[in-house]
């Protein structure tokens, strides 16, 4: 869990909470807090894995009831990205007196979420644009508090190659999990890339409130809340909106049990899954799924997904739902993964390359009269977030093109500047040697080496991931001590 939020530890904001979860200043312990739901969330993993469904709807609502859980979802609502942005009420709580409001104020009787505040971003594509729903602050702070009770339902249950949107889960496990199942000399030669149209949007308001186990009545609020955009008001009929802290959550619940539908379609028996090469491999909607054939997966593989999906309100893209051969290769969260011949490599993508040069171009190009130190701060964040995104795989060469292809838009910035100087002049103003490089783009470098330099994505050592294992439960007793060796909180809330 993060540090203790500083701007809420005035005695005013926990005059309620009970002695036992006050320190001797009257500040709110929240170890003991953390300690408290952490509890209760054991128990109600133990309670799914013993299918006792019964002790499972108490103790999530225990949990919710609870001043603990209040408190933390205010917490973690009051510390996101997000907390600065409010929803259709213009809401936000930035204050101690507004955050002491909102934790005594959190009740499930009458409680009438508000509609979402509709918002636009751009796709990866940079062209199209993907809707967002920005929930009340309010609404934010129940789900939440909700998530804290569905989290450990949603990680028992969850499906072993399911990487997105859960707690020790990344991309990278993902990747490595591509590596060992597609890596070997006899692994499976064929990929099917799965593409789901509009996951959020599509998804069956019916189906979801027959499985998803949670307060049936919240959940139907949350789902027909509706959106409101530029004034008007739009009922919502399927999906669970993009923007809201429970629907990463609530969208992987509805795609666990692909794994298991996709390996019914190859027969029953373990023997028959190995022969066929069949793996799924998924991160939140993006999943691919390995045969030892293309009849396999056109045949008998692809149609149990689409059947899968159907009962559940959503189809595949059938332009971007495409079969390919390990030779071809197939980009995946933005690595190219493809085999040359017996040896299988995962590079960046050509998409993730030009996307990282396009930005840096584009900031280069409207910062032509800044100064060198602040395109400096602007460029380092982009360019280290990118390499250590791609640091795990085969990105030595990438990582010194980017470079090139960086150096070469300063090099034409710094001439733009000063067109009748000449090459020795700018060189000295805007880059020096520094270590055992010459030509750094950098300012305000001395003799005692002090100043800002830029970030050299070559600088980053390709270092292979260790990923986490497939059943590993952050909500089971028996994996704690692993989740520590990894270095990760024991008891994620």
């Amino acid at each position: 869990m993060t540090a203790v939020m500083d701007s809420i530890h005035s005695e005013a904001i926990y005059t309620g909470a009970p002695a036992n979860l006050r320190e001797e200043q009257g500040q709110l312990s929240w170890p003991l807090i953390e300690a408290q739901v952490k509890r209760l969330q054991i128990r109600i993993a133990k309670a799914v894995r013993e299918g006792r469904w019964g002790k499972v709807k108490a103790l999530q609502r225990l949990l919710t009831r609870s001043f603990c859980g209040k408190a933390l979802a205010v917490k973690r609502v009051t510390e996101n990205k997000g907390k600065r942005t409010p929803g259709v009420d213009g809401v936000i709580w930035s204050t101690p007196a507004s955050k002491q409001k909102a934790v005594t104020q959190i009740r499930h009787r009458g409680y009438s979420p508000l509609p979402l505040r509709r918002v636009y971003i751009l796709k990866s594509d940079g062209k199209k644009k993907r809707g967002l729903g920005i929930p009340s602050m309010s609404d934010r702070a129940m789900q939440a508090l909700w998530m804290q009770a569905l989290q450990p339902v949603a990680e028992t249950l969850a499906d072993q190659h399911s990487y997105g949107f859960r707690p020790h889960r990344s991309t990278a496990d993902a990747i490595e999990q591509c590596f060992n199942t597609l890596a070997l000399r006899n692994s499976a030669q064929w990929v099917l890339e799965g593409d789901i149209r509009s996951c959020f949007d599509k998804i069956s308001h019916a189906w979801l409130l027959r499985n998803i186990p949670m307060d049936k009545e919240i959940l139907k609020r949350w789902l027909q809340a509706g959106y409101m955009e530029e004034g008007i008001f739009y009922h919502t009929i399927a999906g669970t909106p993009q923007g809201g802290i429970a629907s990463p959550t609530i969208a992987n619940m509805t795609l666990d049990g692909l794994e298991t539908a996709v390996y019914k379609s190859i027969g029953a028996a373990v023997t028959a899954r190995r022969k066929a090469k069949v793996n799924v491999i998924r991160y939140a909607d993006d999943f691919i799924i390995t045969g030892c054939t293309k009849e396999v997966l056109e045949k008998r593989v692809k149609p149990a997904v689409s059947h899968f999906l159907a009962e559940r309100g959503l189809e595949l893209s059938e332009e971007k739902t495409r079969i390919v051969p390990i030779a071809n290769g197939f980009d995946f969260l933005g690595q190219n993964v493809r085999k040359y011949g017996n040896k299988l490599l995962i590079k960046p993508s050509k998409k993730s390359i030009n996307s990282l040069l396009e930005k840096v171009r584009i900031i280069v190009n409207t910062n032509k009269t800044t100064e060198q130190g602040l395109l400096i701060r602007k460029l380092n964040p982009i360019i280290r977030g990118w390499a250590n995104y791609h640091r795990h795989v085969v990105s030595s060469h990438v990582f010194n093109l980017i470079d090139r292809q960086i150096w070469q838009l300063l090099w034409r910035w710094a001439k733009r500047r000063h067109p009748n100087k000449n090459v020795a002049w700018i060189k000295a103003k805007y880059f020096h040697r520094i270590g055992n490089y010459d030509w750094t783009f950098a300012q305000g470098y001395n003799a005692q080496m002090r100043g800002i330099k830029l970030f050299r994505a070559a600088s980053v050592s390709i270092k292979r991931h260790t990923k986490i294992r497939s059943n590993a439960n952050p909500f089971d007793p028996e994996w704690f001590a692993y989740f520590a060796q990894r270095g990760g909180d024991q008891y994620p809330c």
